[in-house]
Formats: C-alpha cells, sequence, structure tokens
C-alpha cells in the first residue's frame, strides 16, 4: 500500500494498492516517466488519486546496491504540466544521488551489524566472578572494540580505542581486533602481555602508519582462583578498581599508544582482585559525560560503588549517552569478582 500526496483542496485518498499508483508503473517500466494530464491519460484517469486532484507526475525509479527496483524520485501537481530536457536531467541526477544514499545507509546498516557481531555476544559468569562489556558508538559505527573471554582458569579481556571515529576507525578497529585475539592463546598460557602487545604493535605498524593513526589500548589477564591481575596499559590510563572498603586505585602505566613510535615497546604491570572488588575499564567517550573529567575517577568511581553487578553497571553508563549527546565513542568492559555470601 502506498500513501499519494493529491491536489491543493482536494480531499486525500485512504492508502491505495501498489497497483493503482503512479510510482508502480515506473517502477515496472525501469525508467523515468512524466505524464503531463493525468485525466487525459487512459492508463490513469481512472485512478483514484487523479479524481482527487492530481493531474502532473513525473518520476524515476530508484535501484538498492543489489540492482533491485525498490521506489521512486517523483514529483506531482495539481495542475497539467511538461518537463524539459534539462529539468528531465535534474530529475535523472536527484535519483542517481539518492540511489547512492540509499546504498550507502544499506552498506552502514550492513556495517553496524558485522561490528555488532564481532563483540562478545553475552556477559561471562564463572563462580564469583562476572564480566560484561558495552560499546556506544557516536556514529554509527567507530572504533572502539573490547573482548573478553575464559580459557581454563584464565579469562582475558581488553579495550582499544582507535584514534577518530566512524568507518574509517571501524575499520582500523577490526584489525586490532584480530591482532589482539592472535595473542590470546599466548595470554592465558602466561606469555609477558609487554611481549604479545609489542607482537601486535609491530604486526599493525605499516597499517597504522598508512593511516596516520594510532590506537590506545589496555589488555589483561586475570587468574579466577586467586585473582592475580596481568596487564598492560598502551595509552589508555582509563581503568580503576574500587575495592571492596570502598577506596578507588586507578591502573596505568607510561607506556604510549600504539603505532606513536614504530620501535616501542610495551611493559607488564601486575596487581589482585580481592573478593569484593570491582574493576571499570572504558574509553575517553565516558569522560565527556561526568561531572568532572579532570578528576574523572571520582564520579565513576561511585558510579561503580552504587551498581552491585556489570549489567547495571553498564545500563547506567548506557543512560548517560543518552542524557547528554555523546561526542566519541562510549565503551566500557566491567570485571567483578563478587564477595562469597
Amino acid at each position: 500500500m502506498v500513501p499519494q500526496r493529491t491536489g491543493v483542496g482536494a480531499e486525500p485518498p485512504a492508502d491505495l494498492p501498489r497497483e493503482e499508483t503512479f510510482c508502480d508503473r515506473t517502477v515496472a517500466g525501469g525508467r523515468p516517466m512524466v505524464v503531463e494530464d493525468a485525466r487525459e491519460d487512459d492508463r490513469f484517469a481512472g485512478l483514484p488519486i487523479v479524481v482527487g486532484g492530481v493531474r502532473f507526475y513525473a518520476g524515476a525509479p530508484l535501484q538498492d546496491a543489489g540492482g533491485n527496483l525498490v521506489g521512486t524520485l517523483c514529483l506531482f501537481d495539481d495542475q497539467p504540466g511538461s518537463l524539459d530536457a534539462e529539468q528531465l536531467q535534474t530529475l535523472e541526477d536527484l535519483a542517481a544521488w539518492a540511489q547512492q544514499e540509499l546504498a550507502a545507509t544499506g552498506e552502514m546498516t550492513r556495517a553496524v551489524e558485522v561490528q555488532a557481531s564481532m563483540l562478545p555476544s553475552a556477559p561471562l559468569t564463572s563462580g564469583e566472578w562476572a564480566i560484561d562489556g558495552v560499546c556506544l558508538p557516536a556514529l554509527a559505527v567507530g572504533g572502539d572494540l573490547f573482548d573478553y573471554g575464559i580459557v581454563g582458569d584464565v579469562v582475558h579481556f581488553g579495550l582499544g580505542d582507535v584514534m577518530g571515529k566512524g568507518t574509517g576507525a571501524a575499520l582500523l578497529g577490526a584489525g586490532v581486533r584480530s591482532a589482539i585475539r592472535s595473542t590470546h592463546a599466548a595470554v592465558v598460557a602466561g606469555v609477558d602481555l609487554g611481549v604479545t602487545t609489542t607482537q601486535v604493535a609491530r604486526g599493525l605498524a605499516a597499517d597504522l602508519a598508512r593511516a596516520e593513526s594510532f590506537v590506545a589500548l589496555f589488555e589483561a589477564a586475570v587468574d579466577l582462583d586467586d585473582g592475580y591481575l596481568r596487564y598492560v596499559d598502551a595509552g589508555m590510563g582509563l581503568c580503576l578498581v574500587v575495592r571492596a572498603d570502598g577506596r578507588i586505585e586507578r591502573l596505568s602505566a607510561d607506556n604510549l599508544p600504539i603505532g606513536v613510535l614504530p620501535d616501542d615497546h610495551w611493559t607488564e604491570q601486575q596487581t589482585t582482585l580481592e573478593l569484593g572488588d570491582r574493576l571499570l575499564l572504558f574509553s575517553d567517550g565516558l569522560l565527556d559525560l561526568v561531572d568532572d573529567p579532570v578528576s574523572w575517577w571520582e564520579p565513576i568511581g561511585r558510579l561503580v560503588s552504587e551498581h552491585d553487578d556489570p549489567s547495571t553497571l553498564l545500563d547506567a553508563i548506557a543512560l548517560l549517552t543518552v542524557a547528554t549527546v555523546p561526542t566519541d565513542d562510549v565503551t566500557a568492559v566491567a570485571v567483578y569478582r563478587r564477595a562469597v555470601s
């Protein structure tokens, strides 16, 4: 059913079956169609929309990215009319532009689906441990990425932030994700995270140099039995632990992001997550949503303290993006070691 616009002052008809419209004929013909006076054209004189007042119609068919005819770009008037050659060419040019927009929209929709499919599909729980993450791009897609998984008695998790936003950053982010995932077996086996991060950096160096970009990255592995946490911070600096007694600790290092210096190296750091401790790792987009982005660990630490499980914490972060329009991607990973009741 296709709604049609009628002439000025005419009573608009109800929705019409597609076969009773001008546009249906345009799509069927696969080429632009001009009807100078529909009342004088036997093909259209009896259509409800013509009886309702439409006299002039000009339309050009639109194709999707697969070449399927999906609609028209069209003009109506309640007076007879015509298009000269230049005007008809303008209509066809506008239709071509509309087709490009349709294709771009379809491709972007697919890009959103693909990027979402590359993220963990569900929260992770194991005994007293609970892990969850969220990625909220400022645009349709973005350059933030996060990951987590469990192998044996070790959980690996991480978050990366590619410089920039949008499709370009998303493409680089996909490559970063693949490079990091290639090291997970070594990480959970106990290989130094500084070594694996340096390996990732060497593999990404050429791509990042050509794209004139860099990646802030935080990667970690935690032993589920004793809470021993190994991590590397490559220019991220946005990870905090709220201890069971309420103390807030920032986890960071002096290492630069990947891609800044071609021959840089990274260093593994260590700490321990005790029973009742909560860790939040996030991208800098979250700083734009808190009242004090300078002493950010205080408001964000309070936010962590107020939520007893990762999912409700991440829901609260998502609500912040609704209350304050984000200018950057907002991504976070929460790791809770819940106290035994």
